[in-house]
């Protein structure tokens, strides 16, 4: 099997992939991680929790992308203008690529990982302002945002505040961070919605 078609099949079954990942990742964490240094295990943690988070989204009972096109974007298409691409791209490089390589960077130094637990509590409280906005009490992610990725996410500031770690919830850079990573995705989806409907616009404008 050459490469195109490995990257065909992670393009199709990421998500599938990722909850065995996250499995195989919890296994590991508590074997190896946990008891070696909890600060590390916690801010490790948030990858697996995350990948259960896409799971919900987009394999059980999955429907994200449906979701947002039709009840944020408003738009009679489920599959445009937040396409797969987008979907895999994001999803891929922020969960598997970006918060491994921070959570690692943080057996150097703690600080490299403290903003992880916030992006995790920040992403599952953006369930619930999505589910304002649209007017419904479910969208696919929010279960596992109100379980897992908002108590634990807080439980892992509160541990790292009660050890000295952070100074307190508010006053440090890590918060703006976790805020930051998470308002990268809503930017990207208001410049993916102007082009798309720039597009959309120069296919039905009349040919002189």
């Amino acid at each position: 099997m050459n490469i195109s078609k490995y990257y065909l099949w992670l393009k199709n079954d990421w998500a599938n992939t990722g909850l065995i990942l996250s499995i195989f990742l919890f296994v590991f964490l508590i074997v190896f991680v946990r008891n070696d240094d909890f600060v590390v295990f916690i801010i490790l943690l948030q990858t697996p929790l995350y990948m259960i988070h896409q799971t919900e989204e987009y394999v059980f009972p999955g429907g994200f992308r449906k979701f947002f096109n039709k009840e944020i974007f408003k738009q009679d298409t489920e599959d445009e203008p937040l396409d797969q691409n987008f979907i895999f791209f994001v999803n891929i490089l922020l969960i598997w690529i970006v918060l491994p390589v921070f959570g690692l960077l943080s057996t150097i130094d703690y600080q490299y990982g403290l903003w992880i637990p916030y992006f995790s509590f920040f992403a599952g409280i953006a369930h619930i302002l999505l589910a304002v906005r649209a007017k419904k009490f479910y969208n696919p992610g929010m279960i596992v945002s109100l379980v897992l990725n908002i108590p634990i996410g807080l439980w892992s500031i509160a541990y790292l505040i009660d050890h000295g770690i952070l100074n307190n919830f508010f006053l440090n850079p890590h918060i703006a961070i976790g805020i930051g990573v998470n308002a990268l995705l809503p930017i990207m989806g208001v410049i993916l919605f102007a082009n798309y409907k720039r597009k959309k616009e120069l296919k039905i404008a009349p040919t002189k």
